[in-house]
């Protein structure tokens, strides 16, 4: 099976492009692949390309697209994940995780209770290596349209902007939710808490906006578990 690369470019069959910086430096330098292997190329736009490596230097990689694939492997539903700022290499698991088991795109909020609060530049690099684990996972698990990484926004900002009519929040309710309620839908959203869990106040905020209740039984998940947990239990669901 050929290696999956993302680079942001159009690709045309037959046309030798030359690939950006960080494709090129990952199959020249960190995987030092020769000119005439095979290679699979994605724009995040839709479909794929097999592709060879038709030249390799210092400076680049270029590459001749030989066939095209208009496949995009996407879940059955739109899934938008909300999630707080988790510590270190939590964060980046959360949102690998959640991009194999296809969210359409990541929004990192800032509550109450964060473990983690960044500000200008530090935030802007953050934003920018989560998006890039996003790239790499989808690299790895086959889906050729990559997550959008939103944020930092304020949960209250993010409660408040245009969301889909089914929302759920990792939370244990009177009112459980009901796979019936997948049903008919194309979107969602699923707002997951921080390690501390929702303030009261969140709580009750999420609820005025129709956010419904969603946990797996009485347990209690970690900040990078629970995106991961429910996924997975949606789209189990859902298939039924």
């Amino acid at each position: 099976m050929p290696r999956r690369f993302f680079d942001d470019q159009n690709f045309h069959v037959g046309q030798l492009v030359e690939l950006g910086a960080s494709a090129s430096h990952h199959i020249g330098k960190v995987l030092r692949m020769a000119v005439a292997d095979e290679l699979v190329v994605f724009n995040g736009r839709g479909g794929e390309w097999l592709a060879r490596i038709s030249a390799i230097n210092k400076k680049a990689v270029c590459i001749e697209p030989l066939t095209f694939t208009d496949e995009d492997r996407c879940a059955p539903l739109a899934v938008t994940v909300a999630l707080p700022m988790i510590k270190g290499e939590r964060m980046d698991y959360a949102i690998q995780k959640a991009t194999e088991l296809g969210a359409t795109a990541l929004v990192i909020l800032d509550t109450e209770r964060c473990e983690v609060r960044l500000k200008g530049e530090r935030q802007e690099k953050k934003l920018g290596h989560w998006q890039q684990v996003a790239i790499s996972a989808c690299e790895q698990c086959g889906l050729n349209r990559v997550p959008v990484v939103h944020g930092v926004l304020s949960l209250r900002d993010w409660l408040t902007s245009d969301l889909p009519a089914l929302k759920l929040i990792a939370h244990p309710g009177e009112k459980s939710f009901s796979a019936a309620a997948l049903q008919g839908q194309t979107e969602l959203a699923l707002l997951t808490g921080p390690e501390g869990g929702f303030s009261n106040d969140e709580l009750q905020q999420a609820a005025d906006a129709g956010f419904s209740p969603f946990a797996l039984g009485n347990r209690v998940l970690r900040a990078e578990t629970a995106p991961v947990a429910l996924l997975a239990a949606l789209w189990a669901w859902h298939g039924h």
